[in-house]
């Protein structure tokens, strides 16, 4: 399975009830304190290279998410073991040229009793303008698709939330070295407790709904609903 990450996210302010596409806001600190416990592995998110944890002098965070997020799982006929196989067709979707005061308000028809007195035929025109750009995307942004393997996801989500060091399975335990993968497993309760924030992945989670945990399938799992629930923090990426 392959995912695509959208750079561009959405927010609506309830207040004033206006909806525009906005760049991610950086939600975590720069300065996190290091914990009393350190996974024995991180990745350096500036070049994903696997360091030791013991040398990194300050917090991390956590990754939660499903193998079948991350390419395809293959079974090996030989060993009967499963095996991952990222062929680079992951997509980051960017946008140039958004307009950050592209807000668009909701107005009330004309038809509405209640707020006939304030429609203006001025304001009916800049609705309409708007619903005109909505329709036709490229007329305010253009859209570059960039092919990536999972890493590369990774990597553009944690330096969108300004993530320097996180923990993730497939990268932080050698998956063919048994003892390390007991020895890690032993801990897993250990590194989701002490990360700072703990990136849950949910690519089929969309700004046009909340959350259905009865309907996506990262909380149908039961090794991702430990990680939740051992987690201090979590950042839901759709």
């Amino acid at each position: 399975m392959y995912i695509t990450y959208e750079t561009a996210q959405y927010s609506q302010n309830q207040k004033s009830k206006f909806t525009k596409r906005i760049k991610s806001h950086v939600t975590i600190p720069n300065d996190l304190p290091k914990p009393d416990f350190m996974p024995t592995k991180l990745v350096r998110i500036s070049d994903m290279k696997v360091v030791n944890g013991s040398q990194v002098n300050e917090g991390y965070c956590a990754l939660s998410y499903l193998w079948k997020q991350s390419g395809d799982i293959l079974i090996d006929e030989t060993t009967g073991k499963y095996k991952r196989i990222d062929e680079g067709k992951h997509e980051i979707i960017s946008y140039d040229n958004i307009f950050p005061d592209m807000i668009i308000p909701r107005y009330k028809l004309p038809f509405d009793y209640k707020y006939r007195s304030i429609v203006t035929w001025s304001k009916l025109e800049k609705m309409h303008h708007a619903l005109e750009i909505i329709a036709d995307e490229n007329y305010y942004f253009t859209k570059t698709v960039q092919y990536v393997k999972f890493e590369g996801i990774i990597q553009q989500i944690c330096q969108q939330f300004n993530i320097k060091y996180i923990w993730y399975d497939q990268l932080c335990i050698n998956q063919d070295n048994e003892d390390e993968k007991q020895h890690e497993i032993r801990n897993i309760h250990h590194i989701y407790e002490n990360a700072y924030c703990t990136v849950a992945l949910v690519p089929d989670y969309c700004h046009e709904h909340l959350i259905d945990t009865n309907k996506q399938q990262y909380f149908k799992c039961l090794w991702t609903l430990v990680e939740a629930m051992k987690s201090k923090r979590l950042l839901f990426v759709g």
